[in-house]
């Protein structure tokens, strides 16, 4: 088997519509003899800054030669071998293809049982990640939630530690209206007598969060700046930070405000790994958070005109991005290519983006749940917003006047811009 038809027969798999539940990945990794069992592992949750808390978790562990530790993170931009890694390198192209072979068979006999269903894509690279972590003899396996928490896949792993980054309002569709609801999805990754560290700040949402961790005998971690470390400087391009027991400045290159937040949260739970045994010396601190990247997410491009990338794919992210843009004004006129899907507040994104672009185009992301030319005329054409077929068009369109081009509003978008314009991730 080759690679190319291991990831084929891995995105054959589909995607879940319902129902939804654990019995699927706990009957795979049963018939895998419970690859998860063999290794600790910790499982972040959040609406957003979850895949930048698991990235710069990864960054520290992996400066830490004592230890093997792996990750699971979803969506992938460019590749789907960016998901799993071992030791902040993407997993090698030989479990990936040994691992389809043991998900084929295992979802021979799970595609028969009528009152489970076939496995979905999510479970199986679930599935197949536990598995080759295994194989690898992890120590620590950072796992990122793919949506919500109660159903997800990697629920069906026992964290140490659980962590909830924030709660906002996405996948309502799925998780429930109101943040009160999506909460109580979420908070079905705490773990009895187990802390969750958490960056939650509206009282209502933390009395929730108090709530079921009294309920679970579960310590809550309420997380602060101040307590992790000192904000020297804040720059376009990233934070210089004073961090505990290192001597010299750290420079963090995931800029915006929202990364500092990241920040504390994931140093709560490196303290928390310590109590849990794990040797993090403050020099693997430092050197990890000075070499974690994030791609898609304030990434900055060079060239003319330079190109700012931002997966802000739900209203808090276009308001984290806006605060990122009134902070740091973009040099010249701002041409804007913003591409979104049908389930997002449109015209909120849209509305609040506009106020900062010179040139306002739209392109549909390359996803069936993209926007389409009917619904888009309805609603952001009368912002002021025009319409492009494709990205390139639109790119070729803003390069004619734009001091600085913007790329936001999807991930699948992102994705395409990674690829168009030939970046690594």
């Amino acid at each position: 088997m080759k690679i190319s038809e291991a990831v084929a027969w891995l995105f054959q798999r589909g995607v879940r519509t319902g129902p939804y539940g654990l019995d699927r990945i706990k009957f795979i990794l049963e018939e895998l003899e419970n690859p998860h069992q063999d290794y600790a592992c910790v499982l972040i949750g959040g609406t957003n800054g979850k895949g930048s808390v698991t990235a710069v978790t990864e960054s520290i562990m992996a400066c830490c030669p004592d230890y093997v530790t792996g990750s699971l993170t979803s969506p992938h931009l460019v590749d789907i071998r960016e998901r799993a890694k071992i030791a902040a390198r993407p997993l090698a192209d030989k479990y990936w293809i040994n691992g389809v072979k043991k998900m084929q068979e295992v979802c021979k006999v799970l595609d028969k049982e009528a009152s489970l269903g076939p496995a979905s894509f999510f479970e199986t690279v679930a599935g197949l990640a536990f598995w080759a972590f295994r194989e690898n003899d992890l120590d620590l396996a950072i796992i990122e939630v793919g949506l919500g928490g109660r159903f997800d896949a990697t629920n069906a792993t026992n964290p140490e530690v659980s962590v909830i980054t924030n709660i906002g309002t996405d996948h309502q569709e799925y998780l429930g209206t109101g943040k009160i609801a999506i909460a109580h999805e979420k908070l079905g990754i705490v773990r009895k007598k187990r802390p969750l560290i958490t960056g939650e700040k509206e009282p209502e949402i933390l009395a929730e969060f108090e709530n079921v961790c009294r309920q679970n005998q579960s310590p809550l971690i309420k997380c602060r700046q101040q307590d992790h470390f000192e904000q020297l400087e804040s720059r376009a391009d990233g934070h210089l930070l004073k961090i505990p027991d290192v001597s010299e400045p750290v420079f963090l290159s995931l800029p915006g405000e929202h990364q500092l937040e990241n920040l504390a949260i994931t140093l709560a739970l490196i303290e928390q790994l310590r109590k849990n045994g794990f040797d993090i010396p403050a020099s693997a601190v430092a050197e990890g958070i000075g070499k974690a990247r994030w791609p898609g997410r304030l990434q900055w491009i060079p060239g003319q005109p330079p190109i700012l990338l931002d997966g802000a794919h739900n209203a808090e992210g276009i308001e984290t991005l806006a605060q990122y843009l009134e902070k740091f004004p973009p040099a010249g006129p701002l041409s804007i290519i913003f591409g979104a899907l049908q389930d997002k507040p449109l015209t909120e994104m849209g509305a609040r983006l506009a106020r900062f672009g010179h040139n306002l185009c739209f392109v549909p992301p390359r996803c069936n749940r993209a926007l389409t030319r009917e619904e888009f005329a309805g609603t952001l054409e009368p912002q002021g917003w025009q319409w492009f077929d494709t990205l390139k068009a639109a790119a070729e369109s803003c390069r004619k006047n734009a001091g600085t081009m913007l790329i936001t509003g999807s991930l699948y978008l992102i994705s395409e811009a990674l690829r168009m314009f030939d970046q690594n991730v």
